[in-house]
């Protein structure tokens, strides 16, 4: 059985294929853009994070599917 590529995979590789870096460089940057906002010391978006992400911080994968939830809707 061949192993398919997951959606995020594909976005992954999407972006650094557009901006000439690895697929590691993306992961890492948008990890660290996910940590600095998820440490953002605003109530406001504290409640917003609690609100779309219950269960607390998520795995980039999870937080790209629920963000793009929210475009869609």
């Amino acid at each position: 059985m061949k192993d398919r590529k997951s959606d995020s995979d594909n976005i992954f590789e999407q972006v650094a294929a557009k901006h000439g870096v690895s697929v590691e460089e993306v992961v890492r940057d948008m990890q660290e853009a996910l940590d600095a906002a998820w440490d953002n010391p605003d109530p406001a978006e504290r409640a917003r994070q609690r609100q779309l992400f219950p269960k607390g911080k998520p795995l980039i994968e999870e937080f790209i599917r629920v963000m793009a939830k929210q475009v869609e809707d």
